[in-house]
């Protein structure tokens, strides 16, 4: 492109919990040593994923996939954030392109009060 673009997005979410992680992702394909970064049912009727990829270069990756459908729900590169509606009742799990990569995550909803964000 010849001319900068420039992106924002303004809205009011009805949310009661979440917070923001840092944390290494250790494995490096799917369904191998994944982080978990939201347990399905947590939230009650929505669910706002909000990811950044905190390695400096563009082909580290990070792989966002869930627990029951095929293929990946996002592709993240170094320095790349996204904030994704996720499906309340699946596990969503990330794993990279190389061992000990650093992201920062947060899930956004309304708590299940069965299976709280953030609970035992």
């Amino acid at each position: 492109m010849t001319s900068p673009l420039s992106l924002s997005v303004d809205s009011n979410l009805s949310v009661d919990s979440g917070s923001l992680i840092r944390a290494k992702v250790k494995g490096t394909a799917a369904d191998t040593n994944d982080l978990a970064i939201y347990i399905a049912n947590q939230c009650s009727d929505r669910a706002y994923l909000y990811i950044k990829n905190l390695e400096e270069e563009l082909e580290n990756y990070v792989y966002i996939h869930n627990d029951t459908d095929t293929g990946l729900v996002a592709k993240i590169g170094g320095g790349e954030f996204a904030f994704i509606p996720v499906s309340p009742d699946k596990k969503y799990e990330v794993y990279g392109t190389k061992v000990d990569s650093m992201i920062e995550y947060g899930v956004f909803g309304n708590d299940d009060s069965d299976n709280p964000y953030g609970g035992t």
